[in-house]
């Protein structure tokens, strides 16, 4: 052993003085990762103080030092193969036993490292907010400077001409000493490199480093090269197709209580967080939304559309199920394996029924990480998780900056080494998951349902360049590039600080807007957009400080921003039905369940009912004809601190870092699991009913429950109470909902959910 340990420094020492550049790559990155974890590590979060919960993160401390390996031997992986191709010659001199200057090797790396930084940050800037921010506001000028002066294929091209110049080097040397073997080794080493960065397999990578750098002769046996090359091959590309297929699940098909024939296709278009009245069409802003405007022009236009609850993964199974909340199980974002149970089971969803006679999918980023945790009936879902595995993941991968970067595709694309990388808040770009979306248009054995689900209007909001330009030139706060919500401060910014908040969703939104032209764009040159269903929509609003709502969504009903939103449909060409161009009678996301099933020609047995209304058989006029009513009712509310006036008289529950757990028996998933906790945050909701004109809200609070009437015509925002009187029947109405379901019983005037049986 100690021979070993004698010969191992000795090598290293040689290695070293050499220009090893193995080694010295490994030194490179080693020391960047030391100076991120020491420099970019604290228990604040985006400027949120969580060091009283710092009892919860010990035993995640084993998962960190596992994602903490993982980016180590990923960024080691792509920074050996950088040196490798940026020293050129000088490499090849190297495995012939020349030395390398030193300083040329980390010139090098420091070089590529800074373009793609600059490059990165002019792209995502709202990536690295944490970084100039909360962190280094030292730095802010650097941020301001590459933001403000320059495009980010500046430096893209910087480092093109740079690479360019250095494998013609290579090459060019050669070919001068007649050295063609080694040439093709070279090209090939080339090639399989930006491969396996585009796929994203750090081992893809590290193999084929090593077989260029062993410098395996072409002349060995024609058996032994091609075992080689098969293993290089085989071991990489594991990598890529385990994470490929990941992305499958076996949607159980649901269809025995419905009669199938249809062969439209159908794409759902959403964004999280999209309020109707931002829209440009609605807004008379001619710039701001062209695409969707442009569709709006082939739909029927649904003005006064709600969702059921401002919380993404209830609101997608309400849409999805046609029911509520409380009858499928899913209540908050944080539902356990049991509330999961009945989804696509007992419980049908759209994918489920159709899964048998279509290709069922689903794409999204990070908001779109509930997906992979129900059975939803997607054959296919192309989004990330969201577990403990995740949010480690996520802390390490934004704590080192320097591989963010490469993460983020500023080396030509591709670099996605870290499954977590499309988990980042601030990382919605829907280019980076079109691609995902147009192969599903190419399959055409079966017609398709598809649910397109973007991220970049979620907070904290993530245009990417240009996008984030259409903002304040003159704005240099900490909202310049994006906006987190922390649900425990009430403190309201100034004018100005809210003017830029807006600004930089509206950006999103335009960002948004931007891929739909594309997908839109995609579908017609496929042939396939005049007979496919298209449905435009969101999850839930968001309220952007209007009068006293704040900022953020799911707290409360008040005001018209956090229920109202888009509701565009187009229907197929074959369509036979007339319909009215602009209805503005009250819609709910209940209604899209039967009214997908309605266009294309699906039929529910007579023992399967639905709660919604089918929107394909509307009324001559632009209105119901009886007073409709629809259902809402609040989310979990994350924190249980702060001056909101829906903090001021609730039911109290503890923060949701204090009520969460992680089940290490479904996939480390966080959940609220506790009978009690979960039965309290079910207490505690605001409940709505709203009719065209009207809107009563059930507020259960410690001193009794409170009812509060509001008039939606003039009072839009919720500001001036009515006498209940006003509301009409719906407090009835609301008391008929809840215990008609069989779901809620009465005490005293609150409504307590049932234990199940």
């Amino acid at each position: 052993m100690y021979e070993f340990w004698s010969n191992f420094k000795k090598y290293i020492r040689s290695g070293v003085s050499s220009g090893n550049p193995w080694i010295h790559s490994g030194i490179f990155v080693f020391f960047l990762t030391l100076l991120c974890l020491i420099t970019n590590t604290s228990l604040h979060v985006m400027g949120v103080d969580i060091s009283e919960f710092i009892s919860l993160f010990y035993g995640l401390i084993p998962l960190l030092l596992k994602d903490l390996s993982g980016v180590i031997f990923s960024s080691f992986s792509f920074f050996i193969g950088i040196a490798i191709i940026f020293l050129g010659p000088g490499f090849s001199e190297w495995k012939k036993g020349k030395q390398i200057k030193i300083l040329n090797i980390y010139l090098i790396l420091f070089s590529v490292l800074f373009l793609l930084f600059c490059g990165s940050v002019a792209y995502y800037p709202q990536v690295y907010g944490e970084f100039f921010y909360y962190r280094h506001s030292w730095a802010l000028g650097l941020l301001y400077l590459i933001t403000d002066h320059f495009s980010p294929f500046v430096f893209t091209s910087i480092l093109f001409v740079f690479l360019s110049i250095q494998v013609f080097r290579t090459g060019f040397s050669y070919w001068k000493s007649n050295s063609y073997e080694s040439l093709i080794r070279y090209s090939v080493f080339i090639i399989l490199f930006y491969l396996f960065h585009l796929y994203g397999s750090a081992w893809g990578i590290l193999s084929v480093s090593v077989f260029y750098s062993l410098d395996l002769s072409i002349s060995r046996s024609k058996k032994d090269l091609a075992w080689i090359i098969f293993l290089i091959l085989g071991f990489g590309f594991s990598f890529f197709v385990t994470d490929v297929f990941s992305h499958s699940s076996s949607g159980e098909s649901r269809a025995e209580n419905f009669e199938i024939s249809s062969k439209t296709n159908v794409l759902i278009l959403s964004a999280d967080s999209v309020r109707q009245d931002q829209l440009g069409f609605v807004r008379g802003e001619k710039n701001k939304t062209p695409n969707i405007d442009g569709l709006a022009e082939e739909s029927v236009v649904f003005w006064d559309h709600h969702t059921t609850i401002p919380r993404t993964f209830p609101s997608w199974a309400d849409f999805l199920t046609g029911r509520y909340s409380f009858e499928h199980g899913i209540q908050d974002m944080f539902p356990d394996k049991a509330d999961r149970s009945k989804l696509g089971v007992s419980i049908p969803t759209v994918p489920s029924v159709l899964g048998k006679y279509y290709r069922t999918s689903v794409v999204s980023s990070f908001a779109g990480d509930i997906f992979p945790r129900a059975n939803w009936g997607f054959q296919n879902v192309y989004a990330p998780n969201f577990n403990a595995e995740t949010l480690t993941q996520q802390r390490t991968i934004e704590s080192q900056v320097f591989f963010l970067p490469v993460l983020t595709g500023a080396f030509f694309g591709g670099g996605e080494y870290l499954s977590s990388i499309r988990s980042l808040p601030s990382l919605g770009d829907d280019s980076r998951i079109l691609p995902d979306l147009f192969s599903l248009f190419e399959k055409k054995d079966k017609p398709f349902f598809i649910l397109f689900f973007s991220s970049v209007t979620h907070f904290p909001y993530s245009p990417p360049y240009p996008f984030y330009k259409n903002t304040d030139p003159n704005y240099y706060g900490p909202s310049k590039y994006f906006r987190f919500v922390d649900p425990s401060n009430s403190d309201k910014p100034d004018k100005r600080e809210e003017e830029q908040i807006r600004s930089v969703y509206s950006a999103s939104l335009t960002a948004f807007d931007s891929g739909v032209g594309k997908i839109l764009e995609e579908l017609k040159k496929s042939g396939q957009y005049d007979e496919t269903l298209i449905v435009l929509t969101s999850d839930h609003g968001e309220s952007l400080f209007e009068e006293d709502h704040s900022h953020g969504h799911g707290e409360h009903l008040r005001g018209e921003a956090v229920t109202k939103i888009p509701l565009l449909i187009k229907y197929p060409r074959s369509f036979e039905r007339k319909q009215i161009r602009n209805f503005y009678g009250v819609t709910s996301s209940l209604d899209l369940f039967p009214t997908i099933l309605s266009a294309l020609e699906i039929s529910p047995k007579p023992s399967f009912s639905l709660k919604g209304k089918d929107l394909t058989r509307l009324p001559k006029t632009e209105l119901w004809n009886e007073d409709r009513s629809v259902y809402s009712e609040t989310g979990i509310w994350f924190s249980d601190r702060g001056d909101h006036f829906f903090q001021k008289d609730r039911i109290r529950y503890p923060n949701i870092l204090e009520l969460h757990t992680i089940d290490s028996n479904d996939d480390n998933s966080v959940t609220v699991s506790d009978p009690y906790a979960k039965e309290t945050v079910l207490f505690s909701k605001h409940r709505m009913l709203q009719t065209r004109t009207k809107k009563l809200i059930y507020v259960p609070s410690p001193k009794g429950v409170e009812y509060f009437c509001y008039d939606r015509v003039k009072d839009p925002w919720n500001v001036k109470p009515l006498p209940i009187s006003s509301c009409g029947d719906l407090k009835q109405k609301l008391e008929l909902l809840l215990l008609g379901s069989g779901k809620w019983k009465k005490a005293g005037d609150y409504f307590l959910p049932k234990s199940e049986d």
